[in-house]
Formats: structure tokens, sequence, C-alpha cells
């Protein structure tokens, strides 16, 4: 019989994290396991921390998504997440993703990590990776990629998402 007893569910707060959400509190009902609840928010030298937005007045702001920010999201994300389960474990990390939930996975003895793919191809993926995929290769354990149901979610809700991602941020 397969165990686990910590199961990493790692999250961007995008629309396609959102539809891997009920695949991971499922598994850790069904297992008993504790859910570890994980959002890395990128490290201050990383060249996509920082975005260029044209505001309506003609104007450039840079967004630099802060932990503060990610935080709050996190907290909100846990308190849905523990109506089901009772509880969760949430952490707020630092650096790259794929490398920091990697090591999050071996430092805490995961049993398997539950995460979204973006769905990105030719340019896109060439040009930014999948963090999915470098789990996949780098993990100490299994690791579950919730596709979302329609990866047209991906190039038509983009800057949809990108802009509920970026609410509370002050220009």
């Amino acid at each position: 019989m397969v165990a686990c007893k910590n199961i990493l569910f790692s999250t961007d707060f995008s629309g396609h994290a959102g539809a891997a959400v009920p695949f991971a509190v499922d598994l850790a009902m069904k297992y008993g396991a504790l859910l570890h609840v994980v959002h890395v928010y990128l490290e201050a030298g990383h060249i996509a921390e920082f975005e260029s937005r044209p505001r309506g007045d003609g104007d450039t702001r840079l967004i630099q998504p802060t932990g503060k920010e990610a935080e709050k999201k996190l907290d909100r994300l846990c308190e849905e997440i523990s109506k089901e389960l009772g509880s969760c474990r949430k952490k707020l990390l630092r650096g790259k993703p794929a490398a920091e939930i990697v090591r999050y996975a071996k430092e805490e003895g995961i049993d398997l990590i539950v995460m979204s793919s973006h769905g990105l191809t030719g340019l896109s993926h060439a040009l930014f990776g999948s963090t999915a995929e470098k789990v996949v290769r780098e993990s100490p354990c299994s690791v579950c990629v919730i596709k979302s149901k329609n990866d047209s979610l991906n190039k038509s809700n983009m800057h949809e998402e990108e802009e509920q991602n970026n609410e509370g941020i002050e220009e």
C-alpha cells in the first residue's frame, strides 16, 4: 500500500493552480496526509520579478511582487483549504520556484508534490521554461501535475490572471 504522510501543493495563485487545489485536498483527505501549501516568489536578482506595464496615463510602472502580498494570498488560500481539511501547513519561500520546491520537498520529507501546469508551448515554453517540468526531473518524490481542463485558459485569461495576482500592489 502507498503511504503519503506529507503532500506538498505548490501554488502561484493562478487559475491553473486554483484548478489543482481540489486534487491536492482530495489526496490529503484520502491518505490522511498533512498538506503543505507552498508559494515561491522570485528572488530580487531574477529578471522576471520586474515587469513594466503601461498605465492609463501613458506612464509606465514597475511591479515587484512582495512577500507581504504573497503572504496575504497564501493566508487566504490556507483558510479556504483548512475549511475542508481542518488544517494545512503554509510556507512562503523566496527564490527560483523549481529549486525551492525541490529543496523544501527534500527537507520536509514530502511524499508527493501536486502542482499545476500552465500548458505553455513553443516560444513561451522555450523562453520561460516549465517549473513543473523542472520539479518532475529533480524531485525526490513523485509529482502529480494537474493540467487545466481548458488550456486555452492560458492564452485567453493570462492578462486577467496577472491583474488578479497583482491586486493590492500600489502604483
